[in-house]
C-alpha cells in the first residue's frame, strides 16, 4: 500500500457560530511506512495546521510520542481504530472544531 501525503479537501463544520464553516483537511496515510517517517512526516503535517484546517492521520500503530507532542504544543486530538484496522486520529489547533464530530466520517464511535 502506497502511502497518502496531501490535502483532501472541504467539510461543512456545524451551524455553531464560534465553529468555521469550512474546514481544509491535510491528509496522511502513513500505513506500511516504516519507522521514523510516519513520526517525521505527521510533525511536518502539525507544523501546517492553522486555524481553519485540521490534520487526519491513518497508521497502522497507535502514535503514542506523536500524541504527546501534539499536547505539549496544543494541538487537540481525537482517535479511534485499532491495531488490527488501523487508527484514524484527527489534529486540529482550533478548539472550536469538533473533533468528535469530524471522527465519526471514518469510524463509528
Amino acid at each position: 500500500m502506497r502511502p497518502y501525503f496531501g490535502a483532501a479537501g472541504r467539510w461543512a463544520c456545524g451551524e455553531d457560530e464560534r465553529a468555521l464553516k469550512e474546514v481544509n483537511v491535510l491528509e496522511l496515510d502513513a500505513r506500511g511506512l516504516m519507522h521514523p517517517e510516519p513520526l517525521e512526516r505527521s510533525v511536518q503535517m502539525l507544523r501546517m495546521l492553522g486555524e481553519s484546517n485540521l490534520f487526519h492521520l491513518i497508521i497502522h500503530r497507535y502514535p503514542k510520542p506523536l500524541l504527546m507532542i501534539a499536547k505539549e504544543h496544543g494541538v487537540s486530538f481525537e482517535v479511534c481504530g485499532s491495531d488490527e484496522d488501523g487508527w484514524h486520529i484527527l489534529f486540529a489547533k482550533n478548539s472550536n472544531i469538533d473533533l468528535k464530530d469530524f471522527i465519526k466520517r471514518y469510524c463509528s464511535v
